[in-house]
């Protein structure tokens, strides 16, 4: 069944009737059907005074069922087309992006908040909160309409406990009475029934409760079917069918209420597995199709339907109140569907023909802004004319969302625009209203011609014809005249021609085509102008109950009135919030968001591209819960589903169990048979008896016996045609699974695991000693991949910045310092005079200490020491020294001249390693340091150390004798405190620990600093388990690493990172100036030098293991031969420029028939671009650069093999579209992988001709050797 493999999420944005003036003319009163009210806005029905007694619902007792039917329509079902990528891939965003980001969540959090929690306290189980005078009113049965419509919103935002405090009450919801005498058949359904589903599939099925209640309300509305057509009454009189009374459907029904039902009904089909519901909606959906060309204006339904007679003779057209769900349901549809049925494809696209000619039109402003409005239409019949409507409306906003999503799953390209014009013409009318808030409905002027300039007098003349000036003005006025008093006096801003309905009663339709065309495109600017809109809404509209519709968005403090509609917790919070989640949040290739705030989560793409190429049968595991991550996982979950019930085991502990190989040979995934409890006399048998009885499949071959391992080798055309599409579609994620960094790997309201990595960790004025390029670069690498793994991650440095050498700086920069040389180098000229100063100190030390010998032997000799002693007294009066100490006294006690002095020194030296960081691709987002520490921290800590009987006293200083306890006796002595009370760098650490992880909490914390400082780093977590902080200390890790030998710089010893790199810089010059005439062809040979010099650096350091000592050698970091840092981008660059060469598109790469690649160097670099998840994976858990940097030499050496096998320049056009996907594919693994590294793969946008100059000056430097 269809629905085994769909998970849906449901909740709704109101589409009920709303008044349009002009052209549409509001529907007859009929017997069938209630009195609409003028303001019978969609969604907006007025609050219906209770009925005195409860009504019983069709649930309680079994409706008689007049009209059964004789056959049920099925569910179309089969394997599902692959329906193309909607969602933009998303990069890795910036520091400050994040921040902004995330400040802007919270507050529309906040702002839900303010709102739930007065639902909650003055109008908990009613249907809407009374936001002004903080009671209840009921307008949807009575029920809980904002109860159940916002309980997606609390899921998506993580807020767990009002979410099950929401369930439990729901279980109390009686549908077996109401306290309305007639039900809105479409309001019930997107507002309860969505509701439920939305909750029930976002959740996970966890609460069977929520399915439950959708049943019963689907039961309770399918009785409003029972009529002689199966055409709904929509406005049902459900007391009086319980009593037996027969009913027909109404002669006069709003096309939006009886047309958009379909979601709902058919994912309760699928939920349930009964089919009467996806039968009941699939005839109205049957009906609009037979008819959809027979009506006034072929292609579109009119307002009003007979829908007794299943005909439509009304004249008025329009997508926006009234009608706008019908046309909108019709793609979402598509997608739910799985695409096994083109009919609602054929339905949209014949819409959009009349759409695009009759209903959107060009607006002139006078910023002549290309965009497009959402108007409507009358068919004159008598006249055969078509007349226009260019009034627009607040929910007709809907449709640059429904026509970009349109453009893209049926791959209509030229619809991208129209749906930019589209969102960007409600972006228009918010920004140009005194609130920054858009009308209900209002009138725009329309173009006449391609270049639509603005006409100021035209305007006039349209503004000066509206209503707003009958009895107002003088006849004698020209028409502009009277354009210029209504501006003026009716407020109509330069642009709108008219504003029919002033009000906004806190719509979503905006936000949501706004949220919707950010995440298909991804850019900024509608990110930004969300924020303008919520700031604007928040500003005119919030009560201290709550949030209130306002009267008139043109005036500068509209009144309020107090209504609040589910819709503003259930929709234009969530869509607010979701577009400042991150892009995995509600991803539209996940989610199918719908205008009436139903969200159905779509068949993963990727698992539709396996169900096309291969039997998923007795799959052991979900296979579109790895999607995002690992498209190998589907073959461990195909694998361990066939094998489970051949070898007697749990799929779940085979899929466990099935690891990756080194090599090809061994097959793509191997299982070692006594992992699964099989005792080893015996495994080699049942590896025998289980590879004969391994059932065929589509996906892998038969598997290879060997000894007590079964080899799986992966089928070559299924997985080149999984992985490559799977590589093209993810781009930079691929690879990644931000899953693992999750709290809880299957909720993402409970948020992300936080880490801290501390690495580099310089001492200001001191060398950047090799230690520390070492930890700078291996932290930055793990920064990445906890990153890559989904973890938040806080990068820090933590400085030597503070004790006794800062005063003896700023000493030295009062006799030696120069301002222009400390403003143009701080750390190198803080160092010169450190040096310098201790020049000085130096001999003063030695004759102290001469004369301190000379006092002990006099002391011995029993002689007079007074003149000795003063002698010393004297000098270290005088000394350096003290004067150094002097000053760092005054820096202890907080003297402001001293601690400035201080600080610029430390900001100073900050900026100028935050230079240098960037060269590698480092930034921090914290700057610690000793400095930071508190003395009264490290008192505490002390302290606690002593009370817990921890330390003890040592002549007078204080230790924590580790040796006490056998298990710890290695530890040896740790000294915390020294005689003269002054703290340790162990002291501070403890304080600092402590610290982080009550101002984080973090979950883990790594220390990434050099194999010699083991010893104190496991004194350091043993001391802080001991002092009753082991929990803190169970999650710190000391990442530790080798020595880095014969590491000097050319100019002298002094190793400052600077002076690294431009050694190894200068080296990569010789190296390209050995080829004079090909030297001189290359542009801007130092900068291109200087990016290969630090790859140079970088991937020498990361060729072994961690723990490794490693020789700096010049000579061979800068070979182009072997694998080395200029071998990887020149491996990059030649990728770059073969697709430079080809001259595909994107398109023509996701079109490529992928059969076409059949030769052995294709499917092995195709295994080896699947395995790349499985080693970003397995990095996590060896902590080891070389893990990834093994791979990808070994996957570009896979590479250079091919190129003469698998041409692509000259091929034939098919084959050459598939061979370029191949490399496309090659190149964004490698591109990921080195990003990964930290190292900087040239990209296309280094300037107008960068990539083909980058790939001629590596080419050239490669040749020249």
């Amino acid at each position: 069944m269809l629905c085994s493999i769909f998970l849906v999420v449901f909740q709704h944005q109101a589409t009920s009737p709303q008044s349009v003036p002009g052209p549409v003319a509001p529907p007859p009163k009929t017997p069938a059907q209630a009195p609409i009210n003028d303001h019978h806005e969609k969604g907006t029905q007025a609050p219906i005074a209770p009925s005195t007694e409860p009504k019983p619902s069709a649930q309680s007792v079994k409706l008689s069922e007049h009209y059964p039917v004789p056959s049920l329509i099925s569910i179309p079902t089969g394997t599902p087309v692959t329906i193309p990528r909607i969602q933009h891939t998303f990069g890795i965003e910036t520091q400050k992006e994040k921040a902004e980001r995330e400040e802007r969540l919270t507050a529309v959090k906040q702002s839900f908040l303010h709102s739930w929690g007065s639902y909650k306290k003055y109008a908990w189980k009613e249907d809407e909160l009374l936001p002004i005078a903080g009671g209840h009113a009921t307008t949807f049965g009575g029920w809980g309409a904002t109860l159940v419509d916002s309980l997606d919103t609390l899921w998506i935002m993580g807020l767990n406990e009002d979410f099950e405090e929401a369930v439990k009450a729901i279980e109390e919801i009686n549908f077996s009475t109401a306290k309305l005498d007639q039900l809105n058949v479409f309001e019930t359904t997107i507002r309860y029934l969505g509701g439920f589903l939305g909750a029930y599939d976002l959740s996970g099925g966890k609460y069977p409760v929520l399915l439950n209640k959708a049943k019963e309300v689907g039961n309770l509305l399918y009785g409003a079917f029972d009529t002689p057509n199966r055409m709904p009454v929509t406005r049902w009189e459900w007391a009086a069918a319980k009593k037996g009374t027969k009913q027909e459907a109404s002669e006069a029904c709003l096309i939006a209420e009886i047309g958009s039902l379909t979601l709902e009904f058919t994912r309760l089909a699928q939920l349930t597995k009964d089919v009467k519901y996806f039968d009941a909606i699939q005839r109205i959906t049957d009906v609009l199709h037979e008819q959809q060309n027979k009506t006034a204006l072929p292609g579109l339904w009119p307002v009003i339907m007979d829908a007794k007679r299943a005909t439509f003779t009304d004249v008025g057209f329009t997508l926006g109140g009234m009608a706008d769900s019908t046309y909108e349901y019709l793609p979402k549809q598509h997608m739910l569907l799985g695409g096994l049925t083109q009919q609602y494809q054929r339905m949209y696209e014949a819409a959009m023909v009349p759409i695009r000619k009759h209903i959107f039109f060009r607006a002139m402003t006078p910023d002549n802004q290309d965009i497009l409005v959402s108007g409507g239409v009358r068919v004159d019949e008598t006249l055969n004319v078509i007349v226009p409507d260019f009034n627009g409306q607040h929910l007709g906003c809907f449709t640059g969302g429904m026509v970009g999503i349109g453009a893209k799953i049926f791959s209509r390209a030229d619809d991208m625009k129209t749906a930019r014009q589209l969102v960007d013409g409600c972006i228009w009318a918010y920004n140009h209203t005194q609130t920054g808030i858009m009308p209900e409905i209002f009138r725009m002027v329309p173009c006449e011609d391609e270049k639509c300039e603005w006409d100021e007098e035209r305007w006039l003349k349209v503004v000066g014809t509206s209503t707003q000036t009958i009895g107002k003005v003088s006849d004698s006025m020209t028409d502009e005249q009277k354009g210029s008093w209504v501006a003026e006096n009716q407020r109509i801003p330069r642009g709108f021609a008219d504003i029919n309905d002033r009000k906004y009663i806190l719509r979503p339709e905006a936000i949501e085509s706004i949220f919707i065309f950010y995440r298909m495109t991804g850019e900024k600017y509608y990110q930004d102008a969300a924020w303008r809109m919520f700031t604007a809404v928040e500003n005119y509209t919030k009560t201290d109950v709550a949030n209130a519709a306002i009267r008139d968005v043109t005036l500068p403090n509209p009144p309020k009135d107090d209504r609040m509609e589910s819709f503003w917790l259930a929709e234009t919070l969530k869509y607010f919030y979701v577009i400042f989640a991150d892009s995995e949040v509600l991803s539209l290739d996940d989610y199918v968001l719908i205008e009436s705030n139903v969200q159905y989560l779509r068949i993963a793409s990727l698992q539709r591209r396996i169900l096309t190429i291969g039997n998923m049968a007795n799959t052991g595991h979900d296979p579109a819960a790895s999607e995002a991550s690992n498209p190998v996982d589907i073959y461990r979950s195909h694998i361990s589903g066939l094998l489970a019930p051949v070898a007697g085991k749990p799929a779940k502990e085979i899929y466990e169990r099935l690891s990756w190989t080194q090599t090809f040979d061994k097959g793509d995934l191997g299982l070692a048979v006594p992992s699964l409890r099989i005792p080893p006399k015996e495994a080699g048998d049942k590896a025998a008896e289980w590879g004969a009885k391994f059932p065929i499949s589509g996906l892998v071959e038969k598997p290879v016996v060997a000894g007590t391992f079964l080899q799986f080798f992966f089928k070559p055309q299924p997985l080149i045609k999984l992985i490559i599409p799977s590589i093209l579609k993810k781009k930079t994620v691929y690879g990644t699974n931000p899953k693992l960094g999750l709290r809880h790997e299957s909720d993402i309201s409970k948020g992300k695991k936080r880490i801290i990595v501390e690495f580099s960790s310089p001492n200001i004025a001191k060398p950047f000693h090799a230690g520390h390029l070492r930890s700078t670069i291996i932290g930055g690498f793990l920064s990445n991949l906890y990153e890559a793994a989904g973890w938040d991650v806080t990068r820090m440095n933590y400085l030597g910045d503070w004790g006794r050498q800062f005063g003896l700086l700023a000493y030295a920069f009062e006799r030696y310092g120069s301002e222009e040389k400390l403003q143009k180098d701080p750390i190198g000229h803080l160092f010169d005079i450190y040096v310098e100063i201790n020049k000085i100190s130096k001999p003063e030390e030695d004759e102290i200490k001469e004369k301190k010998q000379e006092l002990e032997q006099a002391s011995a000799d029993c002689k007079d020491l007074a003149q000795l002693e003063n002698d010393i007294e004297l000098l270290e009066s005088k000394s350096v020294n003290e004067k150094a100490r002097q000053y760092f006294k005054r820096m202890e006690d907080g003297d402001e001249a001293a601690l400035t002095t201080w600080k610029r020194f430390r900001d100073l030296s900050i900026e100028r390693y935050k230079k240098t960081y960037a060269r590698l691709n480092i930034h921090y987002d914290y700057y610690s340091g000793e400095s930071q520490v508190e003395m009264e921290r490290m008192d505490r800590a002390a302290k606690q150390l002593e009370e817990s009987g921890v330390s003890e006293d040592s002549k007078g200083a204080v230790i924590v004798d580790l040796t006490k306890n056998p298990k710890t006796k290695k530890l040896g002595k740790a000294l915390v405190r020294k005689r003269d009370g002054s703290s340790l760098y162990l002291t501070r650490d403890i304080g600092e620990a402590v610290k982080r992880h009550e101002l984080y909490k973090f979950d883990k914390m790594l220390y990434v600093a050099a194999s010699q400082q083991d010893l104190h780093f496991a004194q350091l977590f043993k001391i802080l388990e001991l002092m009753g902080h082991k929990d803190v200390a169970e999650k710190c890790l000391h990442i530790n690493f080798g020595m880095v030998l014969g590491m000097s710089t050319r100019k002298g010893t002094v190793k400052f990172l600077d002076d690294i790199l431009r050694d190894v810089g200068e080296k990569m010059h010789e190296v390209m100036m050995k080829n004079q005439t090909k030297y001189e062809q290359v542009e801007n040979p130092e900068q291109t030098a200087d990016t290969l010099g630090i790859t140079a650096v970088m991937v020498q350091d990361m060729t072994g293991k961690r723990i490794n000592n490693y020789e700096f050698s010049l000579e061979r970091m800068t070979s182009f031969e072997g694998d080395t840092g200029p071998y990887l981008q020149y491996a990059h660059a030649r990728l770059c420029s073969i697709t430079r060469k080809a001259g595909l598109t994107a398109e023509d790469l996701e079109a490529a028939d992928l059969s076409l690649l059949h030769e052995s160097h294709a499917v092995n670099l195709v295994r080896a671009l699947s395995s790349w998840p499985d080693v970003v994976q397995n990095t996590l858990k060896t902590q080891e650069p070389v893990t990834v940097l093994s791979y990808l030499f070994k996957m570009t050496h896979m590479l250079s093999s091919s190129y003469d096998v698998l041409k692509v320049v000259g091929s034939e056009p098919e084959i050459k579209k598939a061979r370029m996907a191949l490399y496309e594919a090659a190149r964004q693994v490698l591109n990921n992988g080195m990003k990964l590294l930290g190292l900087n793969p040239v990209e296309r946008s280094v300037h107008r001709r960068g990539l083909h100059l980058w790939y001629v000056h590596v080419r050239l430097i490669f040749e020249s050797m």
